[in-house]
């Protein structure tokens, strides 16, 4: 079952990225909207090498396919930072428009990225099967919750002041939403559960940033 999921979040994402290139063309979208295009790029990636895997079979050629994949959550993931920071300035906020505070953003992003690719450096993996799945685990014990705390933070609060300034609570809803659908792995015992909920967090930016856009002009 969590390979059908796989491989439907991986055609879910290559659509949603096709039409997310085609309105940043069309609407001239700005660096850091942009960035939500890359994440939903590794997502794609991610789902597609998970439903994959099994087809693939154990070897090296699988275990650097799933190494990237580490490697694209820790380089890629962080960003959402960047494009919530966005949808603050797109609301209205005047300190998400200084530049200071924007370079501050910024070199927390890289940092937090830093933390979490440094040790991928030393990123050690074994064949696991789940479900039905097979893919390439870490050896050692996961990265902290930092980085996923740090960014799901950002959002959270860029959600609230978008339902503030803007009244739309879409972005809220989603955050809310992800962490619904997540907790239905625990009952379902499915992995690919957990992924399903990012796509919802997914959905909502993607219509947080079309909402903008559209309405403001100024992404």
């Amino acid at each position: 079952m969590d390979t059908a999921i796989y491989f439907s979040l991986s055609f879910v994402y290559a659509g949603l990225l096709i039409y997310g290139l085609y309105v940043a063309v069309k609407e001239r979208w700005g660096l850091f909207s942009i960035f939500l295009l890359i994440v939903t790029a590794a997502l794609l990636y991610d789902n597609s090498i998970l439903a994959l895997g099994r087809y693939i079979g154990e070897g090296r050629r699988l275990e650097l396919f799933n190494a990237l994949r580490y490697w694209m959550h820790a380089f890629f993931t962080p960003l959402l930072i960047l494009f919530a920071w966005q949808t603050v300035r797109a609301a209205g906020v005047s300190l998400a428009k200084k530049r200071v505070p924007t370079i501050v953003v910024i070199v927390l992003t890289a940092v937090i990225i830093t933390i979490d690719a440094i040790p991928l450096f030393h990123l050690n993996l074994d064949p696991v099967w789940q479900h039905g799945v097979l893919s390439y685990k870490r050896v050692s014990s996961s990265a902290g919750p930092f980085m996923i705390m740090t960014v799901t933070f950002f959002i959270f609060v860029a959600s609230l002041i978008v339902w503030r300034k803007q009244r739309w609570i879409w972005l809220f809803i989603g955050l809310i939403g992800m962490g619904v659908v997540g907790l239905l792995s625990i009952p379902f015992e499915s992995k690919a559960i957990g992924n399903v909920s990012e796509l919802v967090l997914i959905l909502s930016l993607f219509a947080t940033q079309l909402f903008q856009s559209r309405g403001t002009g100024t992404t």
